[in-house]
């Protein structure tokens, strides 16, 4: 099994200074199983009208090939390019990956959602693969995914 752990912060995204206003979320996503390469990964966060606040993770060998997410990349360029998490290889079939960051408390439950793209050469794009709703009601609840993710769960 493929696991990574690294800690990033959110917090400066929203100009939260205070460690005390963050917690850390722990970020799970197993892929299925599925014939092909490698997929290429963004998680990242939108604030309740859809808008883009952070990326926080990317997974992806080659940094070019991540332009594929072509919804993350849109909204990710037009902010600036830069990733507030974590960056790493790609990640395969039934592989997993976890990650650590920490969320600003005002997000939680207050209509933030964390947002899974995934792609994989010549297979489809998945540009809704997962959105898990940030707040009490999901923590630790696997949400399924639509494409090359089997699950992705957030606790805190």
């Amino acid at each position: 099994m493929f696991a990574l752990s690294k800690t990033a912060t959110v917090v400066a995204v929203l100009g939260l200074a205070a460690p005390a206003q963050a917690r850390p979320f722990n970020i799970s996503i197993t892929m299925d199983a599925y014939r092909g390469q490698e997929a290429y990964l963004a998680a990242y966060i939108v604030d309740a009208n859809g808008q883009y606040v952070s990326t926080v993770l990317t997974a992806g060998t080659r940094s070019r090939y991540l332009a594929d997410l072509s919804r993350w990349n849109r909204m990710f360029q037009r902010a600036g390019g830069r990733v507030d998490g974590f960056s790493g290889a790609s990640i395969g079939s039934g592989q997993s990956i976890r990650t650590q960051i920490d969320v600003p408390d005002a997000l939680l439950n207050a209509g933030y959602t964390l947002r899974i793209e995934t792609a994989v050469e010549d297979k489809r794009y998945q540009p809704d693969e997962a959105a898990i709703l940030l707040g009490d009601a999901n923590n630790g609840q696997p949400v399924a995914g639509s494409g090359y993710v089997r699950t992705v769960t957030v606790s805190y």
